[in-house]
């Protein structure tokens, strides 16, 4: 097949999507496929390991991309993207990485209006349940080849949080969550990894705790850090869609703590502890449930197998075979007609 995917983040920009859109430009080139990736992230050339990466294209060179493909595969759905559809005809699957009516204004509601031409996959249950139209559920996979159970056996540190610095990612909450512990003599150190609009007012909550900011990571140094730590912090406010940075916690041998909140309940799956959202006297226990149930972590490795890059991909691949042989069976009846 020629694949085209269309990304709207990619690297150097940080996220779910960008992962994801990442891993599986690499496994379908591995199967076999031609693949080209275009992005609305600026960026400098990179060799990549089989697929071409097109970085803003001119309207032409993207109707170009449009006629060599057999497939356009979409992370997620993007109008600057999709508009060749009206010009060329060619089979379309939307991923759905996120909460597709989180906004009222008239472009999310022109994206509620055109999925139902496409054939939709999500990312969790939680997101299949909020779509107005019908869609299969194929969860995100993650670095499984860097984020590995580390051959050491200590864990020096206690917690870790890893993402952006926002006020949806709830980390004023588990900033105030150590702080109870401290008061109820548990003394927690946290990590936190990432950076965001809410470093500073954060550095300043942290004041006097055992808390300490390292600025963003990626790859092994990230994959080294969080095997070094007992627990993976996901306090999110706001419901995630998925969150493979639970996985990546998951397979570097923490337990993980995250709210009971849209996606994280798939991510996660029966290996964690969930608390309410919001609530950090919740979450401390939460913490401290964690820190006296190592079993959580029986049959993870079923679980991560589940997500492995591979085996994603190929649960992808599928769908896009499906899609093409379906296009084509409408065409032939339409030409029959």
């Amino acid at each position: 097949m020629n694949i085209l995917i269309t990304s709207h983040r990619f690297f150097p920009d940080i996220g779910g999507t960008e992962t994801v859109t990442e891993l599986l430009a690499e496994e379908f080139c591995k199967a076999g496929h031609r693949t080209v990736v275009v992005t609305q992230t600026r960026g400098e050339t990179m060799a990549l390991p089989g697929y071409e990466l097109v970085r803003r294209p001119t309207m032409r060179r993207l109707l170009q991309f449009y006629r060599w493909s057999d497939i356009i595969l979409q992370h997620p759905v993007a109008l600057r993207t999709a508009w060749p559809l009206l010009l060329i005809r060619r089979p379309w699957v939307v991923i759905h990485n996120d909460w597709i009516d989180r906004d009222k204004c008239f472009r999310s509601w022109l994206k509620r209006r055109v999925i139902r031409f496409a054939r939709n996959v999500t990312t969790s249950r939680a997101l299949a349940d909020r779509l107005s139209v019908h869609a299969t559920v194929v969860p995100n996979p993650y670095q499984n080849k860097v984020f590995k159970y580390p051959q050491r056996g200590t864990r020096p540190h206690d917690l870790i949080f890893v993402g952006r610095l926002i006020c949806g990612k709830g980390v004023h909450i588990l900033i105030e969550a150590v702080r109870k512990l401290e008061r109820r003599g548990f003394r927690r150190e946290l990590t936190i990894v990432g950076t965001g609009t809410e470093l500073p007012e954060l550095v300043r909550a942290a004041e006097g705790l055992p808390i300490r900011f390292v600025g963003v990571k990626r790859g092994s140094e990230l994959a080294d850090l969080i095997a070094g730590h007992k627990i993976l912090v996901v306090p999110s406010l706001e419901p995630e869609p998925f969150g493979i940075v639970a996985l990546e916690g998951l397979a570097s041998g923490c337990s993980v703590v995250a709210s009971r909140d849209g996606g994280l309940m798939d991510a996660v799956g029966p290996h964690g502890v969930f608390f309410e959202s919001g609530n950090p006297s919740a979450l401390a226990d939460a913490i401290l449930a964690a820190d006296a149930a190592p079993e959580l972590l029986d049959g993870v490795a079923h679980h991560l197998a589940q997500h492995y890059a591979g085996y994603i991909a190929g649960k992808y691949l599928k769908i896009l075979e499906s899609a093409i042989a379906d296009h084509r069976n409408s065409r032939t009846t339409a030409a029959q007609r």
